[in-house]
Protein backbone atom coordinates (compact mmCIF):
# COMPACT_ATOMS: atom_id res chain seq x y z
CA UNK A 1 0.00 0.00 0.00
CA UNK A 2 1.56 3.39 -0.97
CA UNK A 3 2.68 5.59 2.00
CA UNK A 4 0.37 8.30 1.27
CA UNK A 5 -3.00 5.54 1.13
CA UNK A 6 -1.59 4.15 4.46
CA UNK A 7 -1.65 8.07 5.98
CA UNK A 8 -5.35 8.53 4.59
CA UNK A 9 -6.37 5.59 6.15
CA UNK A 10 -4.87 6.24 9.31
CA UNK A 11 -6.76 9.16 9.68
CA UNK A 12 -9.90 7.87 8.64
CA UNK A 13 -10.18 4.95 11.68
CA UNK A 14 -10.41 7.89 14.46
CA UNK A 15 -12.67 9.30 12.44
CA UNK A 16 -15.25 5.95 11.51
CA UNK A 17 -14.64 5.10 15.64
CA UNK A 18 -15.60 8.69 16.22
CA UNK A 19 -18.72 7.99 14.41
CA UNK A 20 -19.91 4.71 15.61
CA UNK A 21 -22.86 5.76 18.52
CA UNK A 22 -21.88 2.54 20.21
CA UNK A 23 -18.52 4.08 21.05
CA UNK A 24 -20.08 7.20 22.33
CA UNK A 25 -21.87 5.26 25.27
CA UNK A 26 -19.92 4.91 28.50
CA UNK A 27 -18.60 1.52 29.72
CA UNK A 28 -20.48 1.91 33.00
CA UNK A 29 -23.88 3.91 33.52
CA UNK A 30 -23.87 7.40 34.66
CA UNK A 31 -25.76 6.35 37.87
CA UNK A 32 -24.88 7.56 41.22
CA UNK A 33 -24.99 5.42 43.77
CA UNK A 34 -27.18 7.02 46.98
CA UNK A 35 -29.53 8.62 44.73
CA UNK A 36 -32.85 8.93 45.58
CA UNK A 37 -36.36 9.26 44.12
CA UNK A 38 -40.08 9.70 45.49
CA UNK A 39 -42.42 7.49 43.73
CA UNK A 40 -46.28 8.29 44.06
CA UNK A 41 -48.09 4.99 43.07
CA UNK A 42 -51.97 4.50 44.29
CA UNK A 43 -51.74 7.25 46.31
CA UNK A 44 -48.50 5.61 48.30
CA UNK A 45 -45.39 7.41 48.78
CA UNK A 46 -42.03 5.18 47.68
CA UNK A 47 -38.60 5.91 48.34
CA UNK A 48 -36.43 4.18 45.52
CA UNK A 49 -32.54 4.32 46.14
CA UNK A 50 -29.79 3.42 43.58
CA UNK A 51 -27.63 0.60 46.20
CA UNK A 52 -24.97 0.02 43.56
CA UNK A 53 -23.64 -0.07 39.82
CA UNK A 54 -22.36 -3.52 38.38
CA UNK A 55 -20.51 -3.39 34.99
CA UNK A 56 -23.62 -2.19 33.11
CA UNK A 57 -26.36 -3.31 35.90
CA UNK A 58 -28.24 -0.57 38.42
CA UNK A 59 -29.24 -2.29 41.49
CA UNK A 60 -32.20 -0.14 43.00
CA UNK A 61 -33.76 -0.96 45.80
CA UNK A 62 -37.48 0.71 46.83
CA UNK A 63 -39.01 1.54 50.64
CA UNK A 64 -42.68 1.91 51.75
CA UNK A 65 -42.99 3.45 55.45
CA UNK A 66 -39.48 2.51 56.21
CA UNK A 67 -39.56 -1.04 55.26
CA UNK A 68 -37.93 -2.43 51.96
CA UNK A 69 -40.56 -3.73 49.78
CA UNK A 70 -38.35 -4.63 46.67
CA UNK A 71 -34.88 -4.79 45.15
CA UNK A 72 -33.97 -5.05 41.49
CA UNK A 73 -31.26 -5.27 38.88
CA UNK A 74 -31.35 -3.07 35.24
CA UNK A 75 -29.36 -3.19 32.49
CA UNK A 76 -28.24 0.68 32.34
CA UNK A 77 -31.08 1.32 34.58
CA UNK A 78 -33.24 0.98 32.17
CA UNK A 79 -34.63 -2.94 31.04
CA UNK A 80 -34.79 -5.18 34.59
CA UNK A 81 -32.91 -8.45 34.35
CA UNK A 82 -33.83 -10.11 37.71
CA UNK A 83 -35.53 -8.51 41.06
CA UNK A 84 -37.11 -9.30 44.43
CA UNK A 85 -40.12 -8.68 46.54
CA UNK A 86 -42.02 -10.28 49.35
CA UNK A 87 -42.96 -13.81 47.54
CA UNK A 88 -41.77 -13.37 44.22
CA UNK A 89 -38.34 -13.59 42.94
CA UNK A 90 -37.35 -13.82 39.59
CA UNK A 91 -34.12 -13.56 37.26
CA UNK A 92 -33.93 -13.49 32.93
CA UNK A 93 -32.05 -14.99 31.18
CA UNK A 94 -31.13 -13.88 27.64
CA UNK A 95 -28.06 -12.02 25.82
CA UNK A 96 -27.89 -8.38 27.78
CA UNK A 97 -25.42 -7.55 24.43
CA UNK A 98 -28.53 -6.63 22.68
CA UNK A 99 -29.56 -3.87 24.65
CA UNK A 100 -26.48 -2.16 23.68
CA UNK A 101 -27.80 -1.54 20.14
CA UNK A 102 -30.36 0.92 21.90
CA UNK A 103 -27.59 3.27 23.06
CA UNK A 104 -26.93 5.56 22.88
CA UNK A 105 -30.94 6.54 22.97
CA UNK A 106 -32.43 7.88 19.96
CA UNK A 107 -36.05 7.92 18.49
CA UNK A 108 -36.13 4.74 16.02
CA UNK A 109 -34.18 2.32 17.95
CA UNK A 110 -35.55 -0.74 18.87
CA UNK A 111 -34.61 -4.23 19.34
CA UNK A 112 -36.09 -7.91 19.60
CA UNK A 113 -34.69 -10.60 22.04
CA UNK A 114 -36.09 -13.65 23.51
CA UNK A 115 -35.13 -15.56 26.54
CA UNK A 116 -36.05 -17.74 29.54
CA UNK A 117 -37.47 -16.30 33.22
CA UNK A 118 -36.37 -18.17 36.13
CA UNK A 119 -39.35 -17.97 38.97
CA UNK A 120 -36.60 -18.38 41.34
CA UNK A 121 -38.91 -18.64 44.42
CA UNK A 122 -41.13 -21.12 42.43
CA UNK A 123 -38.31 -23.09 40.90
CA UNK A 124 -40.46 -22.90 37.42
CA UNK A 125 -39.06 -21.09 34.42
CA UNK A 126 -41.03 -20.14 30.62
CA UNK A 127 -39.85 -18.62 27.53
CA UNK A 128 -40.55 -14.54 26.83
CA UNK A 129 -39.80 -12.47 24.14
CA UNK A 130 -39.59 -8.88 24.21
CA UNK A 131 -39.54 -5.71 22.01
CA UNK A 132 -37.71 -2.39 23.15
CA UNK A 133 -38.48 0.76 21.02
CA UNK A 134 -37.47 4.21 21.80
CA UNK A 135 -40.38 6.07 20.39
CA UNK A 136 -39.57 9.64 21.18
CA UNK A 137 -38.36 12.09 23.95
CA UNK A 138 -40.50 14.13 26.55
CA UNK A 139 -39.86 16.47 29.48
CA UNK A 140 -40.72 16.05 33.08
CA UNK A 141 -41.97 18.44 35.42
CA UNK A 142 -40.57 17.26 38.91
CA UNK A 143 -40.51 19.55 42.21
CA UNK A 144 -36.94 18.63 41.78
CA UNK A 145 -36.66 20.26 38.78
CA UNK A 146 -37.52 19.78 35.12
CA UNK A 147 -35.76 16.66 33.64
CA UNK A 148 -35.42 15.33 29.65
CA UNK A 149 -36.37 11.83 29.33
CA UNK A 150 -36.51 9.19 26.31
CA UNK A 151 -40.51 7.72 26.08
CA UNK A 152 -39.29 3.65 25.63
CA UNK A 153 -42.34 0.92 24.76
CA UNK A 154 -41.57 -2.29 26.29
CA UNK A 155 -43.55 -4.96 24.70
CA UNK A 156 -43.21 -8.69 26.29
CA UNK A 157 -44.96 -11.95 25.62
CA UNK A 158 -44.78 -15.08 27.86
CA UNK A 159 -45.46 -18.73 27.63
CA UNK A 160 -45.37 -21.36 29.26
CA UNK A 161 -47.29 -24.75 27.90
CA UNK A 162 -50.83 -23.40 26.20
CA UNK A 163 -51.02 -20.22 27.92
CA UNK A 164 -49.25 -16.99 26.51
CA UNK A 165 -49.31 -13.20 28.27
CA UNK A 166 -48.92 -10.04 27.22
CA UNK A 167 -47.80 -6.65 29.02
CA UNK A 168 -47.24 -3.55 27.25
CA UNK A 169 -45.43 -1.11 29.04
CA UNK A 170 -44.12 2.39 28.66
CA UNK A 171 -41.71 3.85 30.54
CA UNK A 172 -40.32 7.71 30.40
CA UNK A 173 -36.00 7.35 31.11
CA UNK A 174 -33.40 9.71 31.91
CA UNK A 175 -30.04 8.47 30.83
CA UNK A 176 -28.09 10.70 32.77
CA UNK A 177 -29.86 9.17 35.91
CA UNK A 178 -30.20 5.77 35.18
CA UNK A 179 -33.24 5.96 35.84
CA UNK A 180 -37.05 5.47 34.90
CA UNK A 181 -39.43 8.62 35.69
CA UNK A 182 -42.78 7.67 34.72
CA UNK A 183 -44.34 4.01 34.26
CA UNK A 184 -47.19 3.46 32.43
CA UNK A 185 -48.43 -0.83 32.50
CA UNK A 186 -51.08 -2.39 30.78
CA UNK A 187 -51.79 -6.30 31.48
CA UNK A 188 -54.94 -8.51 31.44
CA UNK A 189 -56.82 -5.78 31.19
CA UNK A 190 -55.11 -3.79 34.21
CA UNK A 191 -53.71 -0.66 34.18
CA UNK A 192 -50.43 0.09 36.86
CA UNK A 193 -49.44 3.39 36.96
CA UNK A 194 -46.75 5.23 38.95
CA UNK A 195 -44.35 8.06 39.06
CA UNK A 196 -41.42 10.17 40.37
CA UNK A 197 -42.43 13.60 41.83
CA UNK A 198 -38.34 14.40 42.80
CA UNK A 199 -34.83 13.57 42.77
CA UNK A 200 -32.16 13.85 45.16
CA UNK A 201 -28.22 13.37 44.37
CA UNK A 202 -26.21 12.19 47.11
CA UNK A 203 -24.78 15.32 49.16
CA UNK A 204 -27.98 17.24 48.04
CA UNK A 205 -29.83 18.88 50.76
CA UNK A 206 -33.73 18.79 50.78
CA UNK A 207 -36.40 19.71 52.97
CA UNK A 208 -38.20 15.89 52.24
CA UNK A 209 -37.18 13.69 55.60
CA UNK A 210 -35.01 10.56 54.27
CA UNK A 211 -36.65 7.11 54.14
CA UNK A 212 -36.09 5.17 57.84
CA UNK A 213 -33.56 2.38 56.96
CA UNK A 214 -35.20 -1.43 56.98
CA UNK A 215 -35.21 -3.00 60.75
CA UNK A 216 -31.84 -5.02 60.80
CA UNK A 217 -32.15 -8.73 59.54
CA UNK A 218 -35.13 -7.70 57.12
CA UNK A 219 -35.21 -9.82 54.23
CA UNK A 220 -36.98 -9.97 50.98
CA UNK A 221 -37.92 -13.63 49.40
Amino acid sequence: MPMKLRFIMLLLIPMLVACDPISQVPSSPPAVVGTRAVIQRHRQEIYAEITAVTGKLVTTEMYLQGESIAEFSAYRGLYPVSGREPHYQYEADFDEAVLEQLFPLKTGNEVSFSGNLKRLDRGTSYDFWSHVAVVGEKTLSLSSGPRKVFVVDIITETSSGDRSKRRTQTVYFDPEYSMVLKSVQHEDGYKNYWFVVSVELPGEETNRTAPPRPRSGTVII
